[in-house]
């Protein structure tokens, strides 16, 4: 498989810190899609803090 690139590219996430690689894996016709916005309460803007973290401005959190 290595000799096809098989995985050429791939970022394993724990091999990053906090375990996250921000790579892209959904099809182009939906890979800038959010599926999830955080609501208005004490937990879910720490929630929200945190992703805007891990995904800087990708998703507008």
């Amino acid at each position: 498989m290595k000799d096809l690139d098989y995985g050429k590219g791939y970022q394993y996430a724990h091999d990053f810190r906090n375990n996250f690689a921000a790579m892209e894996f959904l099809p182009d016709a939906i890979k800038e899609t959010k599926f999830y916005e955080p609501g208005k309460n004490t937990r879910e803007e720490e929630l929200r803090n945190y992703l805007k973290k891990l995904w800087d401005k990708k998703y507008n959190y």
